[in-house]
């Protein structure tokens, strides 16, 4: 199957933004698991 260069930008994209997506999660992950570890204080 023939990528084109639109084909090729797009899958480009999407795995960037699947990346940031991830770190985004993980972030939010290990914050959580921090503060029940440390105890959250407000």
């Amino acid at each position: 199957m023939a990528q084109t260069p639109d084909d090729a930008e797009r899958s480009r994209r999407v795995r960037r933004s699947a990346i940031i997506l991830g770190l985004v999660a993980a972030s939010f992950y290990v914050g959580f698991i921090l503060m029940s570890v440390l105890g959250w204080r407000q």
